[in-house]
């Protein structure tokens, strides 16, 4: 069974001045007990789709069933089965409320028993081993605490399906180690679905099952993590400058002018070339580099999901030196 299924989701915004057509007529599914991962860079519908799905705003267009509901038909229900954390952590806790007290509330809410509450509190305090969180007013906490609280509230009422929109946000990394740990705990050993959106690769990879990638309002690409890294067939060509090396415009202008460079970044003054055939792209950078007085090091990596990304999602890149 299918904890979601989109077809043809289209979400138009519009105003006075201007019509955007943020998805473009989506298609996804999503099985029982995946954890789910959408990729994707700032404005290209990750948080919009996440939101139509949770029921938190209305499509243009298209069918969703979630954990096999109409979303149309059935929200009601719906809300009462799928958890939801947003990235809006400052607005969607009360301030004055501790972490504890804020989850206590939500909890009646959701209408979990108090020996449940205290039960899933416990758990919680377990993962993030950190009881100050708890015991302080929300408006004492940190952005990343007030995250941590907010992804808490998510899996309060133990739903079949969470959404989950950037949950790392503002997260330290020991604090987001814990609660990736959590949530692969949560779908593995309960069988529940996780759908993620994230900019961070390594969470990604660590976590997703599968991986969608959308980029302009449209999946660009959906499969395993690994499987796409492998369907990539690319290398990358690192050009990393020695000490007084400068790079002019036009050096820069025939490193793209190469057939076989599909991307180029700049990384601190040094250049990633993403290439498609290895052998003569060596030699080719190696004589333009001669030509412009450049001796620099030269150094070839296998492809990562961050290429994957930078596959779908950029065009190539306007560089100057």
């Amino acid at each position: 069974m299918y904890a979601l299924r989109a077809q043809n989701v289209r979400k138009i915004y519009e105003s006075k001045k201007k019509k955007t057509e943020a998805l473009k007529g989506v298609d996804l599914d999503v099985k029982e007990g995946e954890i789910f991962g959408i990729l994707g860079p700032n404005g290209a519908g990750k948080t919009t789709f996440v939101k139509i799905c949770s029921t938190l705003l209305g499509k243009t267009e298209g069918v969703i069933e979630i954990l096999g509901m109409d979303i149309d038909k059935e929200e009601r229900e719906i809300r009462k089965r799928i958890g939801y954390i947003g990235q809006d952590s400052e607005r969607s806790t009360y301030a004055r409320l501790t972490g504890r007290e804020n989850l206590e509330y939500f909890s009646a809410l959701y209408n979990v028993d108090k020996e449940k509450f205290l039960e899933r509190l416990e758990k919680f305090k377990r993962t993030y081993e950190n009881d100050e969180i708890f015991e302080k007013q929300v408006m004492k906490l940190s952005g990343g605490q007030k995250q941590a609280i907010v992804v808490m509230r998510g899996f309060l009422h133990d739903p079949d399906l969470v959404f989950a929109d950037e949950i790392s946000k503002g997260l330290d990394p020991i604090a987001s180690k814990k609660i990736r740990n959590f949530v692969k705990d949560y779908a593995k050993q309960k069988g529940k679905t996780v759908i993620i959106t994230s900019q961070i690769m390594s969470e990604i990879e660590e976590l997703c099952d599968r991986v969608a990638i959308i980029d302009e309002g449209k999946f660009v690409a959906i499969d395993t993590p690994q499987d796409l890294v492998e369907d990539l067939d690319i290398e990358i060509l690192e050009v990393r400058l020695r000490p007084g090396e400068i790079v002019t415009e036009d050096f820069v202008e025939e490193l793209k002018s190469l057939k076989s460079v599909l991307n180029i970044s700049n990384e601190n003054g040094n250049y990633r070339l993403t290439i498609s055939e290895s052998t003569s792209s060596f030699q080719n950078v190696l004589d333009i580099s001669k030509k412009h007085n450049l001796n620099p090091i030269l150094s070839y990596r296998t492809g990562t999901l961050e290429d994957v990304f930078l596959k779908y999602c950029a065009k190539k890149i306007e560089l100057s030196g």
